[in-house]
């Protein structure tokens, strides 16, 4: 599992450009050649001029809709609303292929697979867990709740950092997997119990970070349903 992996865009870019400003230093020892170090820093460049007009474009688009709102309805004590100038982005870099990820991860994982690796390298590099990322990994526990709408369970959940979650579900004769979600909330789509018939439904969950199970499994929410 990548758990030094940085999960936000903006802490990701970040470590992309450490890595990326210290490889020259190791490469010749990881047998990481010329071409691939112009790759992984044109990459670094790219990511990060994405993630910072992204942040623009973002606020850009929140000020425009209290734009649109004030004129719509109007506001107490505005009299005067005028559009929001567009942002100035700064200058596009060298464009590079989908998947700078992918290939961050693998030239990491050559590194720390070489003999020569050590974690203090690591650690420089930015491609160790933090003792804090550790924590947070261990001690992770979503919580869960459960509300009816529209006849089906819902199981509402925060994201935070994590890629998603595992869903257990015990229908009265234990645990079993239901499903996993990467985008709360989770609607649970199974049958509901016969007319007339009623069920005790419970639920678990777990976070998942690079489809990896990490932290504790959440407290049990219990909801009956009826049809």
């Amino acid at each position: 599992m990548n758990s030094y992996l940085e999960q936000t865009d903006e802490k990701l870019a970040l470590q992309l450009t450490n890595f990326t400003s210290k490889i020259d230093t190791y490469n010749v020892a990881f047998g990481i050649t010329a071409a691939e170090v112009t790759s992984i820093k044109a990459d670094g460049v790219y990511l990060a001029w994405s993630v910072t007009n992204f942040k623009k474009i973002e606020t850009y688009k929140k000020n425009w809709t209290t734009f649109k709102n004030i004129l719509k309805k109007g506001e107490s004590n505005v009299t005067s609303n005028t559009a929001p100038p567009a942002p100035v982005l700064d200058a596009t870099p060298p464009v590079v292929p989908p998947g700078v990820v992918t290939r961050f991860t693998t030239m990491v994982n050559r590194i720390k697979a070489h003999q020569s690796y050590t974690t203090a390298i690591g650690q420089n590099l930015g491609i160790e867990m933090t003792n804090t990322q550790k924590v947070n990994l261990d001690s992770a526990q979503p919580t869960l709740k459960t509300v009816m709408r529209g006849g089906q369970v819902n199981l509402l959940w925060k994201k935070g950092k994590f890629g998603g979650i595992l869903i257990e579900k015990d229908s009265g004769a234990g645990f079993v997997t239901l499903d996993k979600d990467f985008h709360p909330d989770f609607i649970d789509n199974s049958t509901m119990p016969a007319q007339g018939q009623s069920a005790v439904w419970k639920y678990r969950a777990i976070y998942l970070l690079n489809d990896e199970k990490v932290g504790l499994w959440s407290d049990v929410v219990t909801v009956s349903v009826t049809s």
